[in-house]
């Protein structure tokens, strides 16, 4: 057994990790606002940020937050949207949040071992796989190689450098030598970035952007440009924030 968990450490790198969760409490608070009014409260436990300093703190409800301090999402953890369920992971130390479906046909997040990847600059790596996929991976008493993903890794930039001199300095983690095409122009959440392709084992599409002192490497692996996981990876996308 440890032999064969090794074994697919190696392909992939994983175990189970989940997204924040929030404590919602099913009463109200009724507060005093500065005009003399009463409102009422809903007992929610609220983040926020001060956008002078960048500090990010917990506040017990929303009329907590102090006047002029960004009020950050609080539905994170699961949410329904057309029918189907999602979930949202944050990381607000990170300044980095995205949504994925898990059912039907969802996909499951993982963290990836760090000890696999190169780099004492990494952060966070995390990947999503197709449930089925995964589980299929898990029960297999054969060597094999792992299914597609989608993958996010925060790095460390204590250099300073922007996306593109990132990807030329770590070759071996943008593995750019692989590139076909060109390296695009590209941006992400308001942010600048760069996007390329690279032919492996997987076709990948990788996004890479500096944001607040931190290179973020976001890569969808497909087999094929109409698999479902390279147009969930496109949809992704759109919901994808650096903040």
């Amino acid at each position: 057994m440890p032999q064969r968990t090794g074994h697919i450490l190696a392909l992939i790198g994983v175990a189970i990790v989940l997204g924040f969760g929030f404590w919602y409490v099913l009463t109200a608070q009724t507060s005093l606002t500065s005009g003399g009014d009463y409102d009422v409260c809903a007992q929610v436990i609220t983040d926020a940020r001060n956008p002078d300093t960048g500090e990010v703190r917990t506040f017990p409800t929303p009329c907590d937050v102090p006047d002029g301090w960004d009020t950050l999402e609080t539905d994170r953890e699961f949410f329904t949207r057309n029918g189907e369920e999602w979930q949202r992971y944050r990381n607000d130390d990170l300044g980095l949040r995205f949504e994925y479906r898990i059912t039907p046909e969802g996909y499951l997040l993982v963290e990836q071992d760090e000890l696999q990847v190169p780099s004492d600059t990494l952060i966070e790596y995390v990947s999503l796989f197709d449930r089925k996929e995964y589980a299929a991976l898990l029960e297999s008493t054969e060597a094999r190689e792992g299914p597609p993903a989608i993958s996010i890794l925060v790095f460390e930039n204590p250099d300073a450098l922007t996306a593109r001199e990132w990807i030329e300095a770590e070759r071996i983690l943008s593995n750019i030598q692989l590139v076909q095409g060109d390296i695009r122009t590209y941006t992400i959440s308001g942010v600048d970035a760069i996007r390329y392709t690279t032919d492996g084992l997987y076709t990948n599409d990788t996004i890479v952007a500096e944001n607040n002192g931190r290179i973020y490497m976001i890569s969808g692996s497909y087999a094929q440009e109409d698999s479902s996981i390279r147009e969930d990876f496109l949809d992704m996308l759109m919901h994808f924030s650096l903040y």
